[in-house]
């Protein structure tokens, strides 16, 4: 958890800045733009947000959602994720700030920008200010020092708004030391598990059957399908159209060094002798007298591997102790630290960590470098060829779309971008099937649109769509005779589940207030099962997602059964606690410097956003009727 808060926690100056530095053209989800003319968007306090300006953001939130997403961002995910209006709340609250900067007089003077940009990475070369990097990576990113330089004095002045707004939120060491007690807190359950499928012999009568069919018609309807016209501008068919200069490569490696950049690695073995994080003193010192007999044991030359089958307490065992290749913080901080200063075929002492006393051996070491340019180029050359491929893509749909907008047919639009208009179907939700992978992504945006319009520029993997469907057969619903086998297993599972159910309150009923669940177990004759240790935003290891029932166990107080029958991904149970985990206070000594950063950085984010709803609640915006849908 600590290590997922540390990786998420940064300098948000630094993360705005970088905002601005994208080295990828963005295309999925602009084909919508195309179809929004006119100069003003809305109105904050009786300012105008233009059309350009809610492109610039709309674009740099699709291609934020491109790196968080990957290849699975699609048109699909961009609606769900409402990308139109991230944009423009982007813009108001921008705006907002800025307005908020001007009641102020907050101003950022020409050498506190200067100061700014030298000090950004991406414009540096061997860890200095570059101008020609500079010039280079704005131009990359077909910006010129005189449209950066404003936008960027505006972003810190900005960030002075945001600096007063949280200069007094503060976190104590008694917050962060209750944060993190409660977070890392963890429980093992003791559990009954009512399974629907022991109740195999419930069979549905003709009554219930015809009753859930009537209900649920609509699950049991034939597919919509539909026939399309359609333009198809594809990255292949620009192959051998882009040129990647010598320039661009450079501005590309220097704007992007972490991504040739490899940190310092170990690899290494070890033994754990395994101590309760509550234990007492006995406990651990009988741990590390035996982890310390061991040891002699391995420095004597005994094999390390053999030792660590015969002795570890860890799952590593069966692999002789070994862990692999790992970053140092990939390692909980007293293990990380002692791998890290150790020499190749060293053996530690033992080591205590939260996790119990470790002898380490350390096989072989990598130290960190950075590929060299020269080495990245052809990778870079290839990335920077696909982006100029798909942008060249793009905008030969562009211009068909563009067409279409000034009213010409699919036809003319296709001759206007010297594209060819196909055609295909009927198919439903699958799609075609010669578009193998791209079939149903294909076929979910010409199921979206009525018989007769056309869609905006639609991007599939590596092809660009103008989607026109010509005709359409709605689902009907299918008789019962032909779905019945569907229904009978829908309304036998139905049963199944109510069954289970009516089990497990029955168990309730019968164990009372104030009785254990070992007990209720032994006189109902039912297994009594056991959960490894969990945390609260862990999964259950034995139960899978289980939300409800993750929540119900750091209720409970003592081993007395949970008062409800709590329903998981696999049926019904209920559940007592078997053991609870709190950290050490050494363990919370150690993380505290960590807990207290992260922790200030959640409340100045929360504290942040009440700030910005009270700044809208006050002020009057004004969205353009209908843009946004």
């Amino acid at each position: 958890m600590l290590r997922l808060m540390r990786e998420n926690t940064g300098s948000w100056i630094i993360k705005v800045i970088l905002g601005l530095i994208v080295l990828v053209f963005v295309f999925l989800g602009m084909g919508s733009m195309g179809s929004k003319t006119g100069g003003q968007v809305a109105l904050v306090n009786d300012v105008p947000i233009s059309m350009d300006a809610f492109r610039r953001s709309h674009q740099n939130v699709i291609e934020q959602m491109r790196q968080r997403f990957g290849d699975n961002l699609n048109d699909d995910l961009l609606k769900l994720l409402q990308v139109e209006k991230m944009a423009m709340d982007r813009l108001i609250e921008d705006m907002l700030i800025s307005q908020e900067a001007d009641a102020l007089e907050l101003t950022v003077s020409d050498a506190e920008l200067q100061a700014s940009l030298v000090s950004i990475p991406a414009f540096q070369k061997d860890g200095k200010f570059d101008i020609e990097t500079y010039r280079r990576v704005l131009s990359l990113n077909r910006l010129s020092p005189e449209a950066f330089e404003p936008s960027h004095r505006e972003t810190l002045r900005q960030n002075r708004v945001r600096e007063l707004v949280l200069k007094n939120i503060k976190v104590t060491d008694p917050e962060a030391r209750a944060w993190y007690r409660d977070n890392e807190t963890k429980v093992s359950l003791n559990y009954l598990f009512s399974d629907p499928d022991t109740f195999q012999e419930l069979t549905p009568t003709a009554d219930q059957i015809q009753a859930y069919y009537e209900k649920n018609k609509a699950i049991y309807q034939s597919k919509p399908r539909v026939t399309v016209q359609y333009l198809s501008f594809s990255v292949d068919d620009f192959k051998g159209k882009a040129a990647i200069s010598k320039d661009q490569v450079e501005a590309y490696y220097l704007a992007n060094k972490d991504e040739f950049f490899s940190p310092a690695k170990v690899d290494a073995s070890h033994i754990l002798f395994r101590v309760a994080e509550d234990a007492d003193d006995a406990a651990v010192d009988a741990a590390k007298k035996q982890a310390r007999e061991v040891y002699d044991k391995a420095v004597a030359g005994e094999d390390f591997a053999q030792l660590a089958k015969t002795y570890s307490q860890d799952m590593s065992k069966d692999n002789g102790g070994y862990l692999g290749s790992f970053e140092k913080d990939d390692m909980v901080k007293p293990f990380g630290d002692k791998a890290f200063s150790m020499a190749v075929n060293e053996i530690s002492e033992p080591v205590k960590t939260m996790f119990g006393w470790h002898i380490i051996k350390v096989n072989g070491r990598t130290e960190a470098s950075t590929r060299s340019m020269e080495d990245a180029t052809p990778d870079i050359e290839k990335k920077l060829e696909n982006v100029d491929l798909k942008s060249l893509a793009y905008t030969a749909a562009s211009t068909a779309f563009d067409a279409v907008i000034d009213g010409d047919d699919l036809e003319q639009a296709g001759l206007i971008a010297g594209a060819t208009v196909l055609e295909k179907g009927p198919f439903d939700a699958t799609g075609p099937k010669e578009m193998g992978e791209n079939a149903p992504a294909f076929a979910s945006v010409a199921l979206s649109l009525p018989v007769g319009e056309i869609s905006d520029v639609k991007e599939v993997e590596d092809t660009f769509y103008i989607i026109k469907p010509i005709d359409r057969d709605e689902p009907e619903d299918l008789p019962l005779e032909t779905v019945k086998d569907k229904v009978v297993m829908a309304v036998k599972k139905e049963l199944q589940d109510k069954k289970a159910k009516e089990a497990a309150q029955a168990w309730l009923d019968d164990a009372g207030p104030g009785k254990d669940l070992k007990t209720l177990a032994d006189l109902k004759s039912l297994p009594l099962k056991s959960t490894a240790f969990f945390g609260k935003k862990e999964t259950i290891p034995e139960l899978g997602q289980s939300p409800d029932i993750v929540e119900a166990a750091f209720q409970l107080k003592d081993n007395t059964v949970y008062p409800g029958v709590l329903k998981g991904h696999d049926g019904y149970y209920l559940i007592a606690m078997k053991e609870q985990q709190v950290p050490e206070e050494a363990n919370v000594q150690e993380n505290l410097d960590d807990v207290k950063k992260s922790l200030l950085s959640m409340k100045q984010n929360a504290a942040y956003a009440d700030w910005i709803t009270a700044l809208k609640e006050k002020s009057t915006i004004e969205i353009e009727p209908g843009f946004l849908e």
